[in-house]
């Protein structure tokens, strides 16, 4: 009888997938098998997959060898070592488990073992051993280099955008990684851009239209470009600013020059840390494409998620349809209000905002260390809200009472409030200080397109809509709870005055 045997290759390292080293292994492979007789009835290949405890990829032909040896379509399973198999003991015994249950020969290294013998079982749990210990160290050795590397500061892993790398030419070892500056410029141009107010969006728009080639080569010929988180991972990165992180941290200077200066990277960091000045660019015949001027921005008064727009089936007294904003959050849906008289309200108290000299100056930087003063009051801010929740967890423990903590309550909340507005980085925008300085604000307003409306209005405002006193669908502007997201003076006046 014909002995049919099967054949399993994997490398490690094979990222892009050329077979080099796995040819090899089925070579010498197929070469055994002609020496023993045997025909080899299937080749099974894992390129570029670990086999260690380590492994992040799972070995989907591994596991398709398992399933076919305990078919028992195959007389025998071969490897080039036992190390191609598995460099870890689970590995050994689901093999030997498989193997013995369908009585499959195992030939590796050129002898043939058979795990129905005591004496093959133990040597080849030996071997699986060894390169479970192998493995092992080879990570130690990994850990060590990285971490050493992470303290001198030196680059480990693969090559930051912005940088590039000079190799000695006859031993190929790294002598530094220095600034490569075409792609080191689009860093420093994006940076530019977001401190004077520039939105994400265009700038990633103008990448792709000038076909700036992307931190990752595309996958395909319909990749999607520079993306609004792919331009925000890169500019949050601290190795652009010369610093070494490891394991998520920053823990010192970077041996390789910074392509911008640190404080101007913090505050690039703090600006894009900031939820409300983020838009997401949409196609207007996307169905997504925002039609209205405060969906998604106005709050709930209640449970503070976003209001979105309702067009009512129930018609109002005049005949007129109801177009409401709505809480749409199931166990609340406590207000709804009318959305043209709300809009109108909205602008018109932006635009005397605006209108208003002082309001510059109230959110703009009016020094150079608007960083540091934004760093302190994020400081403070944690800090108050850990002395909330610590009051929290005494009063769940039992150890102050409810009064105690509503007490509390009420005399952080104000700051936290006040710490979180002064927390808010200053507004450097071109599209609103063009706005300001018009000769007619309400014809600019006019002329801005929706999406930029509904920037400003974020950028700016805090809206919040509180519950109706009065049933009857009259229009009360008094639920509108408008203030400004910035710090400032309590006598200082804001809103449109008529």
């Amino acid at each position: 009888m014909e002995t049919t045997a099967l054949i399993y290759t994997r490398a490690s390292m094979d990222r892009h997938y050329l077979m080099r080293a796995t040819d090899d292994q089925e070579t010498d492979c197929r070469a055994w098998c002609d020496q023993q007789g045997w025909q080899v009835g299937k080749v099974i290949t894992d390129a570029n997959r670990s086999a260690s405890q380590w492994r992040t990829r799972e070995r989907e032909g591994f596991e398709e060898a398992l399933q076919l040896i305990a078919s028992k379509e195959y007389d025998a399973f071969v490897t080039w070592e036992p190390s191609r198999a598995g460099r870890e003991l689970l590995a050994y015994v689901q093999l030997r488990a498989a193997c013995q249950e369908a009585g499959v020969l195992y030939l590796t290294r050129g002898r043939v073992y058979d795990f129905e013998r005591s004496d093959d079982a133990f040597m080849m749990g030996l071997e699986f051993l060894t390169a479970e210990k192998d493995a092992a160290v080879i990570r130690e050795r990994q850990l060590r280099t990285v971490r050493l590397n992470a303290q001198k500061g030196r680059p480990h892993g693969r090559l930051p955008y912005g940088y590039r790398r000079v190799y000695d030419e006859r031993t190929g070892a790294l002598l530094r990684q220095e600034i490569d500056p075409e792609k080191a410029a689009v860093i420093v141009n994006a940076v530019d851009e977001i401190l004077s107010g520039v939105p994400m969006n265009a700038i990633v728009t103008r990448l792709n239209k000038q076909g700036v080639p992307t931190p990752m080569k595309p996958t395909s010929d319909h990749s999607r470009g520079w993306m609004n988180s792919s331009l925000r991972q890169l500019l949050k990165s601290p190795t652009i600013a010369g610093l070494r992180k490891y394991r998520g941290e920053v823990i010192g200077d970077a041996d390789w020059p910074a392509i911008i200066p640190r404080e101007r990277w913090e505050e690039v960091n703090r600006v894009l840390s900031d939820r409300a000045v983020r838009t997401r660019y949409v196609e207007e015949d996307n169905h997504s494409h925002p039609k209205w001027l405060l969906s998604f921005i106005a709050k709930c008064g209640y449970c503070s998620r976003p209001l979105v727009r309702l067009n009512g089936v129930i018609p109002r007294k005049d005949g007129s349809s109801r177009n409401n904003y709505v809480c749409p959050i199931a166990g609340c849906r406590k207000v709804s209000i009318d959305v043209g008289r709300t809009d109108a309200f909205v602008v018109g108290a932006l635009l005397g905002w605006l209108s208003e000299p002082e309001s510059m100056a109230v959110i703009a930087a009016s020094d150079e260390s608007w960083s540091e003063r934004v760093g302190e009051a994020e400081e403070r801010l944690a800090a108050l809200r850990q002395r909330l929740d610590e009051a929290a967890e005494q009063y769940s423990e039992g150890a102050i009472s409810l009064t105690m903590l509503s007490s509390i309550e009420r005399r952080l909340n104000p700051q936290i409030e006040q710490a979180a507005k002064a927390a808010v980085p200053p507004v450097s925008d071109a599209g609103l200080l063009e706005l300001v300085r018009t000769q007619d604000l309400d014809a600019a307003w006019e002329g801005l397109v929706l999406l930029e409306k509904r920037r400003l209005v974020k950028m700016l405002f805090d809206i919040r809509i509180v519950k109706a006193r009065q049933l009857g669908g009259i229009f009360d502007p008094e639920r509108i709870k408008i203030t400004p997201r910035f710090a400032v003076p309590d006598s200082y006046q804001w809103s449109r005055s008529g």
